[in-house]
């Protein structure tokens, strides 16, 4: 019999004093995924896809919830109303300790210190899972990404590649206090879990 690990009360309070619950994505978050899709404005669509997506495909939502591979993880912030308040996300490759990250947050809740509370959390459970570092491409205009991820509590360098700017995160440094450490280790845990399911 398979046993879940039980998911721990990871709960964020927004600027406004909104709470957000932090968890890993699941198979079924997948209609609350295209309803956030459907809710993002062509301009935030066009800064996460660098292209126009008016809708995510059933493969897109399948590959977004369904993470089969130890390599790849993401988190979900959820609303009281259940809604999906932002997802962040890293994808890497078999046997390296590096990954590609990505953030889209609900444009209801763009400047509520969401995207950084996130990635925050994203970053603890990378550095959990012996991630070394993360690196995010960026549009170049995309000033608002820019200065979140070189607002991040740690070492960050920059490189400009075809147009666009690469912004690499240092976690080899990176030491977490020990409430931080718990949550990013049962995320992990409820991760596995769930990976467990999907047969991998």
């Amino acid at each position: 019999m398979l046993v879940v690990a039980e998911p721990i009360a990871d709960e964020l309070t927004l600027r406004d004093g909104e709470r957000i619950v932090v968890r890993p994505i699941r198979p079924a978050d997948g209609v609350p995924l295209a309803e956030l899709h459907a809710r993002l404005s062509p301009d935030s669509i066009y800064t996460r896809y660098f292209g126009f997506k008016p809708v995510l495909s059933a493969a897109d939502i399948k590959r977004f919830t369904s993470i089969a591979e130890a390599w790849r993880f993401a988190l979900v912030g959820v609303r009281s109303n259940s809604q999906l308040a932002g997802v962040t996300r890293y994808e890497g490759l078999p046997g390296h300790s590096d990954a590609e990250i990505a953030l889209v947050v609900d444009d209801a809740l763009h400047h509520h210190g969401l995207g950084h509370l996130l990635l925050q959390r994203l970053i603890d459970v990378a550095r959990t899972s012996g991630m070394a570092s993360l690196s995010a491409v960026v549009l170049a205009s995309n000033r608002p990404m820019l200065q979140l991820l070189q607002g991040l509590p740690v070492p960050t360098s920059s490189a400009r590649e075809s147009g666009d700017v690469v912004i690499r995160l240092d976690l080899t440094g990176l030491e977490l206090p020990a409430d931080r450490s718990r949550i990013a280790a049962a995320h992990v845990a409820e991760a596995d879990a769930i990976r467990a399911t999907l047969g991998s």
